[in-house]
């Protein structure tokens, strides 16, 4: 199951990369502002997918195999409110309620190959948005300091998920799926904030 994730879910995980906002952070010309419009749109992200899973997981805990769930966008609203936001202002970001209808008990090990495996690049991102913030604290970076921090053990227990489902013969197809549609949700909702790089080096010429 996991070699039929990574080769069946490339194309869809490589449009992430590309992103403007993290091209930018990765090159430092980014702003605060945009940073913080990052931070936004990842914290709409998860305050749906992490009541989406939470849902799943009551339905199909029995199947599990050990996997333990940790929310994050809690994370980002220590970070947006470090970074300037009221509380009353984080309660009315949009949400991407369309995880509601992604995450499912049959998806959910698809979902989690996704939101688990991305905290395996948070190393690069945090190193970035430390430079960014001029800052020895985790203000402003905590969910990146926390994935990179917690990067192994989360990536293991998915993984030993995905290995006791191929020992259950759970379907594939639906994990697949669920990989797939993670992916493409989250381009979508990050797509508002994306400039592409042809008018970003325009912009600096």
């Amino acid at each position: 199951m996991l070699k039929g994730l990574r080769q069946q879910t490339k194309v869809v995980h490589e449009q992430l990369h590309h992103h403007s906002h993290f091209v930018a952070l990765f090159e430092q010309t980014i702003d605060l502002q945009k940073y913080r419009d990052l931070l936004e749109r990842f914290y709409g992200f998860y305050a749906a997918l992490d009541d989406a899973i939470a849902l799943s997981i009551d339905v199909s805990a029995d199947a599990m195999g050990g996997f333990r769930y940790a929310k994050r966008a809690g994370l980002f609203a220590q970070d947006l409110r470090s970074l300037g936001l009221t509380p009353a202002k984080i309660a009315l970001i949009p949400r991407c309620d369309r995880m509601f209808d992604v995450v499912t008990p049959a998806t959910l090990a698809g979902v989690l190959y996704v939101i688990e495996g991305s905290t395996l690049g948070a190393a690069q991102i945090d190193r970035a948005a430390q430079k960014l913030l001029s800052k020895d604290t985790e203000n402003g970076r905590q969910f990146w300091a926390w994935s990179r921090a917690q990067n192994k053990i989360r990536w293991s227990m998915t993984l030993d998920y995905i290995l006791h489902l191929d020992a259950s013969d759970a379907a594939q197809s639906p994990v697949i799926n669920g990989a797939n549609h993670t992916f493409q949700a989250l381009a979508d909702w990050l797509a508002p904030l994306d400039q592409p790089i042809r008018l970003m080096e325009s912009a600096h010429s």
